[in-house]
């Protein structure tokens, strides 16, 4: 027999029931026993008492009839029947968050809705929360319809400089056969100044109004990990192609050895990227090498005389990546930087 997740079932050989939480694989899924924890079972030992199609479709009526009378704004419920057309299924399926002014001719003053993309052929079960104080307050929860573009809250303008860091968690379901999706719990951070400027906000095929839209979890995204070695092999290759010539040019001599001529740039992936979750570690390297070239290209071109590289201690392979270009470097030195600022995490190129 195929299970579905919500499926009521009795244990053949044992007493006690429970709910089907995961299809681990053909033979195998996840029990939720009455006590909370996830055991596996057999297929071959659990016996059906009812179908979870129909208490899912409930629940999906239910949850979110109490989320549209939450929604106390006409406006707001215009907003989200109207983002229901502009949704392309031919895009990548994904969940994002969309950011948009209410007021898009005076962003200064204006509050921000946030908005739920769900640009999926499955239905939602999500909980949206802040980081607030250490901790994290849940302050939506409810369902989103395949391709459904859903308002979920509108943030008070005065209120933005608490608002960096949230949470979105999400159960994939649908009341038809489908093939199983993990739970996503995904954290993504924002930094409240982009919702200042104007040119943030994009026309997009999600909502009917410019939005700052930020990806949160990417569906079939996923790419084997010798393949991005083989990108971070050449472009690898790349960097150092562009940094030799037959005859190497060398930078000219600082006009005055001037403490301001010195740049810093921190490669760990949370200072360049906002949402990084689901990258692989190369793929997140190909980030952090891109970043490390710019700014060496910007402090050569500038007669910079210093730049400190921050990249962490970790496993190491920032580190030994960077150090590998710098090597292709004629006119530069390198070492570890000061232990008492940057401990084993950084290291100090000198431009000559």
């Amino acid at each position: 027999m195929n299970f579905k997740i919500g499926d009521k079932v009795s244990f053949l050989n044992e007493k006690g029931n429970g709910t089907v939480s995961k299809i681990i694989n053909k033979t195998t899924v996840g029990i939720t026993i009455e006590d909370g924890f996830e055991i596996p079972y057999a297929v071959s030992e659990l016996v059906l008492i009812y179908n979870g199609a129909k208490p899912e479709l409930h629940l999906e009526n239910t949850v979110h009839t109490i989320v549209s009378s939450e929604i106390k704004s006409n406006q707001h419920q215009s907003h989200q029947e109207m983002s229901l057309k502009g949704i392309k299924k031919t895009e990548q399926e994904k969940i994002s968050v969309a950011f948009s002014p209410e007021k898009i001719n005076d962003i200064t003053n204006s509050d921000i809705n946030v908005w739920l993309i769900n640009n999926t052929a499955y239905q939602l079960l999500f909980t949206y929360s802040l980081f607030q104080n250490g901790n994290f307050k849940t302050l939506e929860t409810g369902t989103a319809k395949p391709y459904e573009s859903l308002l979920i809250e509108t943030v008070d303008r005065k209120e933005l400089s608490d608002f960096s860091t949230f949470k979105i968690e999400a159960l994939f379901f649908d009341v038809k056969e489908h093939e199983h999706q993990p739970p996503i719990s995904e954290m993504v951070k924002l930094k409240p100044i982009k919702l200042y400027k104007e040119n943030a906000f994009t026309e997009n095929s999600f909502i009917p109004e410019k939005a700052l839209i930020i990806d949160v979890y990417r569906m079939n995204d996923y790419f084997e990990e010798t393949n991005f070695q083989t990108k971070l092999d050449l472009s690898k290759i790349l960097f150092q192609k562009q940094s030799q010539s037959a005859s190497p040019k060398r930078s000219k001599q600082h006009a005055i050895n001037n403490p301001a001529y010195e740049m810093e740039i921190n490669l760990h992936i949370e200072e360049l990227l906002d949402n990084y979750k689901g990258m692989s570690n190369a793929e997140i390297i190909l980030v952090q090498l891109k970043h490390f070239q710019t700014a060496l290209d910007t402090s050569i071109n500038e007669h910079y005389r210093k730049l400190i590289i921050i990249h962490g201690v970790g496993n190491g392979r920032l580190k030994q990546e960077v150090r590998t270009i710098l090597s292709s470097y004629q006119n530069l030195q390198f070492h570890d930087a000061s232990y008492s600022k940057y401990g084993f995490g950084a290291t100090e190129i000198l431009i000559s």
